[in-house]
This record gives structure tokens, sequence and C-alpha cells, in this order.
């Protein structure tokens, strides 16, 4: 048995872990008076979920994270959604339900809220589910979404949408070809596209080749779509919307302009800011000059 094989044998089943990190963190927004307020928790595991795979000879990242304070810890969600809008500019009308709150200064409460939903989420082990490869076989943000959204952690019983099993069984059916796209009109969270995804990757396809197009009335869950589409490898072809899809049948159109006005502003931002710089550049190159003059005068 390799080390690789070995290591998955001896970890929990991954819809379970995502169910354990979703119930700790259910229970622990709702301690904290802050329970109306579903962006703030999901933002927090969404965070730790891109952090990406732990060195497992390096320092160890949840105990660093523990270690920050609360206002500290929003610094650090604020530094990690700001290299994720930097890179893929394309989702950043997308996400930005999601972590409106973090750019927005704050209250204390609301700071130590989110903190206490980190640690609840690091003492139940997400790294080890969402920094690993283990990612791709379960929806944690669509989980914790879901006991979010219900009375008790009970009622989600780790079914989301349509359940996993039954995505994996419906994708390995029909699994997409490279180079073609897939369009999910109540994507949600993304469940049916995350079992696409990996029914390609066991026949040797690559998932980010292909357009992937969903829409979903929650925004939050494309927020978490958006996310998830980072950590389960789709791509850059990804197109979202938060639409109706039973009154609105152009909604593709509409979430492509969108895409498309995004990276529109995006481009006419980079080029401002190389014109700014260029400018200071040559106002710098001008003011040595004069000041290179007067030393010789």
């Amino acid at each position: 048995m390799t080390r690789t094989e070995n290591r998955r044998s001896n970890h929990r089943d991954p819809d379970r872990h995502a169910a354990g990190v979703a119930q700790a963190v259910d229970v622990a927004w709702n301690r904290s008076n802050h329970s109306g307020r579903r962006d703030v928790a999901l933002s927090v595991v969404s965070a730790l979920a891109l952090l990406g795979q732990r060195d497992p000879h390096g320092p160890d990242l949840a105990e660093q994270l523990r270690a920050q304070t609360a206002e500290e810890f929003t610094t650090t969600l604020r530094e990690i959604y700001t290299g994720v809008i930097n890179s893929r500019p394309d989702l950043t009308h997308l996400v930005f339900p999601l972590i409106q709150w973090i750019f927005e200064e704050p209250e204390p409460a609301l700071q130590r809220a989110a903190k206490q939903v980190a640690e609840a989420a690091l003492d139940e082990r997400q790294l080890e589910l969402t920094g690993t490869d283990y990612r791709y076989d379960t929806d944690l943000l669509g989980i914790v979404l879901t006991l979010l959204k219900s009375d008790s952690a009970g009622k989600a019983n780790a079914q989301i949408y349509t359940p996993m099993p039954v995505a994996d069984m419906m994708a390995r059916m029909s699994p997409p070809e490279e180079n073609t796209s897939v369009c999910d009109p109540a994507v949600g969270t993304g469940g049916l596209l995350r079992a696409a995804a990996q029914a390609m990757r066991e026949l040797d396809r690559d998932p980010a080749t292909v357009a992937w197009y969903g829409a979903d009335v929650d925004d939050l869950a494309i927020a978490a779509c958006a996310i998830n589409s980072l950590l389960w490898g789709l791509g850059p072809r990804i197109v979202l919307c938060v639409a109706n899809t039973l009154s609105e049948g152009d909604w593709p159109h509409r979430a492509e302009a969108q895409r498309a006005e995004i990276l529109q502003i995006t481009e006419r931002i980079r080029r401002d800011k190389l014109m700014i710089h260029a400018v200071r550049t040559a106002q710098q190159l001008t003011n040595l000059t004069i000041d290179k003059r007067h030393d010789d005068q």
C-alpha cells in the first residue's frame, strides 16, 4: 500500500468530516448572538479552505491562526480575499456578498464571533479536509450553508441540494468531455459541478478546460460556488449568476455580460495604475534632474 493510499485509508469519510466541521461551526456561530449573519460564518470557513495544503514539516498553521487576536484574524481574512480578488477578478462580483463585511471595519464583537467560528472549525481539523485533496470529495461550504439556514444542525443531515453520492453516480454515467460546457440552472454551491469534475479526473480529463455555467436565487450559495470553483480546480471559465432560472431564461447571457464587464473594469484599473506609476516615475526622474542641475550651479 502506498503512503497516499495508507493516508486515505486512515482518514475518516470526507462527507462525515465535512458534516462534523459544519456542525461545530453552526454551534459556535449560534452562540455568538449573530445567527442572522450567515455571511460571516460562511466566509470564515471559506477563507480557511483557501489556505491550501499545509506543509507537514512546517509550522502548524492551525496553531498560528489560534494564536491570533480577533483583530489579527480579521486582517488575515482580508488578506486572503484580497488575494482572491487580485488573482481572479472575474469572481469579484460573485464573492462580494460573502466578503463585504470584512472590508467594512466590522465591530469588535463580530470579529470575536468570527474568530470563535474559526477555532471551532480548526478544532474539527478542517485544514486536514480542505487543505488536502480530500476537498475534491465533498462540499463543505454547501453543508455549512445548509446548517446555517436550518433551525437545527440535525435537519441538514449532511445532505445538501442533490445528495453527493447521487451527484457522483449521475456524473459517472455521463462525464463531461474536455473543452465542452456544463450548465446547472439550480447550481446551489456547486455540488453537481464538483461531481462532474471528479468524474473527469477519474478519466484523466482536465476540468479546467470546461466552461461551467450555474445560477441560483441565493447570492451566498453563488458566492460559495465561486469559492468552490477555486477549491475544486474548475479553472477560469466559470460563469455564475444570481437568478431565478424559471423566470429568466436568458440568464447565461446576463452572467456572461456581468463577467465581461468586471474584466473590462479590471483592465481599465490596471492600465490606470500603470499610467500613474509611469507619471510618478517620470516626475521622480525630473526632480532628480532638477536637483542635479541645482547642485552643479
